[in-house]
């Protein structure tokens, strides 16, 4: 039984931690998926402290899997594993039947699960945290309370200086699909051959006999003449319009456009530029940091200096892209595109992006804007 006993927490404890980490090094990323759920459980109030709150799940989290994974003061990790699964189990299992969120979030976006399996996955999970907390006052470890408390002490300053640095500056480990490296028009192409949209219209039809209407889908409908027929008791009632069935292949990235005020998009102008392209993107600008905000100025200057590209993105509304523009002498105009869309982009707000050819060269919180200097570095062009 001990072997079971230590395997347990040493599974338990690993699966805390790696979910703690590849949260933590992203807590906006968590903060948006709060957001998610406040807005599907009419929390809306709560929404504003979403940020709080995942700072919040992302070190209990991680301090629970890393008191497990060393054997430091075990019994408190052993009650921190059990109150999470209590918690967590029946709102997955929740989610998997209501859907009213796509993904959990339960791995940030190191691994995506669809809402079922992540249910079927916090069941196996259960089990050998009931075992941990079942002989929680078995574990011994030779080293004093003191020592112990201090190695978990030691996660947390770690865990909340991996949230302090991605936070401040950008996740120290980027699992988006505009990392650095990524040739984005490759993420956007529908591979030949992949699924399509699956699409059923369906026919109401009315029992003469009963009274009864039922529904049949058209296929079914065209092929069997019980419907139909002239001795048919059925008689045709509607049509609807065409559903959505089932969803075919959904690239990487689907949903990325730069559209101007007359609705023009010019998103294949910026992936398609043969030179380096500035991506400024803000989600909301009503929300925007202008820490630095000049040196953003003096990157626009420099674009239009030595015939490169610069884009301002942002979801605001047209009232807001006025009054940003106003209150910071903001030279250069915005572009619109989905606030989903540039919360994936960069997790900072704003954020700056560079691309070269269509690849993304470099990323940049607010906190950490290139200097010029910096820029020619970069792009080998001189002033």
């Amino acid at each position: 039984m001990k072997v079971i006993r230590n395997i347990s927490r040493i599974f338990v404890g690993l699966v805390f931690v790696f979910s703690g980490f590849v949260k933590a090094v992203d807590p906006w990323g968590t903060a948006y998926k709060f957001e998610d759920y406040f807005h599907a459980m009419g929390l809306d109030f709560m929404i504003p402290a979403a940020l709080f709150w995942s700072i919040v799940m992302i070190a209990a989290e991680f301090i629970v899997g890393f008191s497990l994974l060393t054997n430091s003061r075990t019994i408190y990790g052993a009650w921190g594993a059990l109150i999470f699964m209590l918690m967590f189990t029946p709102l997955t299992l929740w989610l998997a039947i209501a859907n009213p969120v796509s993904d959990c979030g339960c791995f940030g976006d190191a691994i995506k699960m669809t809402n079922w399996q992540t249910f079927y996955k916090n069941i196996i999970i259960l089990i050998p945290t009931i075992i941990v907390f079942i002989h929680r006052k078995k574990f011994k470890n030779p080293l004093s309370n003191r020592t112990q408390w201090g190695i978990n002490g030691a996660g947390i300053i770690f865990v909340f200086f991996i949230m302090w640095y991605s936070y401040t500056y950008l996740p120290i480990i980027d699992f988006l699909p505009y990392k650095k490296g990524n040739h984005l028009p490759d993420l956007m192409k529908i591979p030949e051959g992949a699924p399509k949209d699956e699409y059923a219209q369906f026919i109401t039809l009315k029992d003469t006999i009963s009274g009864q209407t039922i529904e049949v889908d058209i296929q079914t409908y065209t092929i069997d003449s019980t419907y139909w027929g002239s001795t048919s008791r059925y008689k045709y009632m509607s049509i609807s319009e065409p559903k959505l069935i089932k969803k075919g292949y959904i690239p990487p990235i689907h949903d990325f456009n730069i559209f101007d005020e007359d609705n023009q998009n010019y998103i294949d102008s910026a992936l398609q530029f043969n030179g380096y392209v500035f991506i400024f993107a803000s989600p909301k600008l009503e929300k925007a940091s202008v820490k630095n905000i000049d040196k953003i100025k003096n990157i626009y200057f420099w674009s239009i200096k030595h015939n490169q590209r610069f884009y301002a993105i942002t979801a605001s509304s047209k009232n807001g892209i006025e009054l940003f523009i106003v209150q910071n002498s903001i030279p250069f105009n915005f572009y619109m595109c989905d606030e989903t869309t540039i919360k994936t982009i960069i997790r900072s707000n704003p954020g700056l992006l560079l691309l070269h050819k269509g690849t993304v060269l470099e990323k940049w919180s607010y906190n950490s804007y290139p200097t010029i200097d910096e820029i020619d570095k970069i792009t080998s062009i001189k002033q």
